[in-house]
């Protein structure tokens, strides 16, 4: 189905239906906010929230004396108690909180980073190592910026989502004698602001791109952050009369453990497998509960807050995905049975060797479950309500959500929800484990007991998630990534995204929707024997393939069959505004982002065939970008695909716009 978006008469057809549903729609009014007295309150003028209450201060201050008409303060520690009266910094700003709405680019920081230290560089022969101290030097960061202008300078483009890993930003710990001056190297994380603050002040009259935020700990974390829970066992050594204790937790799964050691401490592990990088290998994972590794996260994200308050566009920011108790993304997974299976030696878990020796003997017949078993056996109470469930996790998520509404104001909490990526437990028929959060029973039609316990987890996440006072003073938004061409449908999955944003539209608190490609649509990255990336995500029928798929088709097949359906123009893509899936039922669901990889962007616009240092040049040494010899031209056979595909996302971008939810 091809859609000339360009055409004047269609968008004015766009606009009137989208006047003609804000008329029907009873939108609450945005409320006026006034900064009044509050009964108690120090003053009758308003003061910051937190800020001291100056009378009890001044009566604290005893020995001031007058010095030529100004207060000397000699008392060193008045008391201050906070005032209650309201202001400007209970939230930020003034009005709603920052929201995310259109189609976001995505993509890596770290790859990204790591393809533009090439490009920088390229044909040089004295360069600096990579990652440091190339990514705090100038040629590398202004490569990152000139490829980032470019794919915001797609029409369609609403900001820019940069996936990032904690080690990137945060490579030494703030404590380390040593490198401890260089704990942070934001020079990344600048350059996605230095390109959006670019854009936008050389567009005063468009609107502002904007930015969402992607960062993830669990295998992502830096290696000083194991050093911490390393030096956390040393201090339980005194704790336990002498007896060594351990930091990695490793030795739980040996076959013959030693004697002479204490586990109670323990925060990782090498056992299980990180599968979502290029990759895959064993990894160490730090215990979703474990305070070190809680603490050095916490801690970060308080670093990240008060610098990203330092950037010059900081209000481009509109929100951030929660994460902590996760494995490789923001996203709530952690290793189970089905992304461990593949790597598993005669169907079980094996410890890694270590350095050069062998691995040592692990426990016979170790399954997943039974490994997470011993982890929660060893923290928690056994038996409990710890063990054997997924009850330690949905309380880590818990935290983590308090975690983010504690340090982060005013703008949109996002949660990632999956739909059966947490580890599941053997329990009898009927287990109350199995069953879904009260109301939430939709979100969990039939997923058979192998499943059941991770589809209620996360209806028990979601229900603490969308409660009115959970959150501080952001609005909330949940997403899932992975969306396809094939419709996953009956439980949680973008059914469950959907069906959760119309059951709150129009509400005081609605929590948004949004979705995120699983794969790049027009890369043609192998998978498997005869397949790659683009059949993986657009093709319907997959593993099955599709017979002269195409990128624009591989993303029309997407947006009709896993974006738009159960929205208000999914009669554009031939589908229905009402979706009856399972126990999913629902009409009209708002929607407010889609993000999509920056590499389909640039497929949109002509340049997928342009290897980066002819996008972006090398401003250090002279050279400039030149896609002359690269970008399509009407005489290319994928050009015609390219334009297509650019006039998909328009239409897309224009519908984005009018279903979107806006935070009262």
């Amino acid at each position: 189905m091809k859609r000339n978006f360009a055409s004047g008469a269609l968008l004015a057809a766009l606009t009137c239906v989208g006047s003609a549903q804000a008329s029907a729609q009873s939108w609450p009014a945005i409320p006026q906010i006034q900064l009044t007295y509050n009964a108690g309150a120090s003053h009758e003028v308003e003061q910051i929230t937190a800020d001291c209450n100056w009378p009890e201060w001044d009566a604290t201050i005893v020995g001031s004396t007058l010095i030529n008409g100004t207060t000397k303060i000699t008392n060193p520690d008045p008391v201050c108690v906070p005032t209650l009266s309201q202001t400007v910094s209970r939230a930020d700003v003034l009005g709603q909180p920052r929201q995310p709405q259109g189609i976001y680019a995505t993509f890596l920081l770290g790859d990204l980073a790591s393809a533009a230290y090439g490009a920088a560089y390229d044909g040089q022969t004295d360069v600096p190592d990579y990652p440091y101290p190339a990514l705090r030097e100038k040629p590398t960061n202004d490569v990152i910026v000139r490829y980032l202008r470019k794919v915001l300078d797609d029409p369609n483009v609403a900001g820019l989502a940069p996936g990032i890993g904690w080690k990137l930003l945060n490579p030494n710990g703030p404590s380390d004698p040593v490198y401890g001056s260089e704990a942070y190297s934001w020079e990344p994380l600048d350059d996605v602001f230095t390109a959006v603050d670019d854009w936008n002040s050389h567009h005063p009259k468009k609107t502002p791109k904007t930015i969402q935020l992607i960062v993830s700990p669990g295998f992502n974390s830096p290696s000083w952050v194991f050093g911490d829970i390393d030096r956390a066992a040393l201090a339980c050594t005194f704790l336990r009369g002498g007896l060594p204790c351990a930091a990695d937790c490793d030795g739980l799964f040996v076959d013959e453990p030693p004697t002479t050691t204490s586990y109670s401490g323990c925060g990782y592990t090498t056992l299980f497998w990180e599968t979502e990088g290029s990759v895959p290998a064993q990894l160490p994972l730090p215990l979703p509960w474990n305070p070190t590794y809680k603490s050095d996260w916490g801690n970060f994200l308080i670093a990240l807050k008060h610098h990203v308050d330092k950037e010059p566009s900081s209000t481009a920011v509109v929100s951030i995905e929660i994460a902590g108790p996760t494995s490789s993304s923001t996203e709530m997974i952690l290793p189970n049975d089905k992304n461990q299976k593949p790597y598993e030696t005669d169907g079980f878990l094996v410890l890694p060797s270590s350095g050069s020796g062998p691995a040592p003997k692990t426990i016979p017949n170790l399954t997943v479950a039974k490994a997470w078993n011993i982890l929660l056996a060893n923290n928690y109470v056994h038996p409990g309500p710890n063990y054997n469930s997924d009850g330690a996790f949905i309380e880590e998520w818990e935290n983590a959500i308090d975690l983010y509404g504690e340090i982060f104001s005013g703008i949109t909490l996002s949660l990632t929800t999956t739909t059966d990526s947490l580890p599941a437990f053997p329990q009898p028929e009927g287990s109350p484990d199995y069953v879904p959060a009260p109301g939430f029973e939709s979100d969990c039609y039939n997923p058979g007991p192998k499943h059941a316990m991770a589809c209620a987890a996360v209806t028990e996440v979601l229900a603490y998630f969308t409660q009115s006072s959970v959150g501080g003073t952001n609005a909330k938004a949940t997403q899932e990534n992975g969306l396809t061409a094939r419709d996953k449908g009956y439980d949680l999955s973008t059914n469950g995204i959907r069906w959760l944003a119309a059951s709150t539209k129009g509400s005081a608190t609605p929590v948004l929707g949004g979705l995120q490609f699983g794969k790049s649509f027009s890369s043609q990255k192998p998978r498997g024997k005869d397949s790659n990336d683009m059949q993986l995500e657009g093709c319907p029928t997959y593993p099955a393939t599709c017979d002269e798929l195409t990128p624009a088709i591989a993303l029309t097949n997407v947006l009709s069959r896993g974006f738009f359906p159960g929205t208000l123009y999914a009669p554009a893509y031939g589908a229905s505004r009402t979706a009856d899936v399972g126990h999913f039922d629902y009409t009209d669901a708002p929607m407010n982002f889609l993000q999509v990889y920056s590499d389909d962007i640039l497929y949109a616009e002509g340049l997928s065939n342009c290897p980066m240092v002819k996008i972006t040049g090398s401003p250090a040494f002279g050279k400039k970008p030149d896609t002359s010899k690269c970008a399509l031209t009407p005489s290319d056979p994928s050009y015609a695909d390219s334009q297509n595909t650019e006039e998909e996302l328009e239409g897309a971008s224009v519908y984005l716009s009018l279903i979107a939810e806006q935070v009262p």
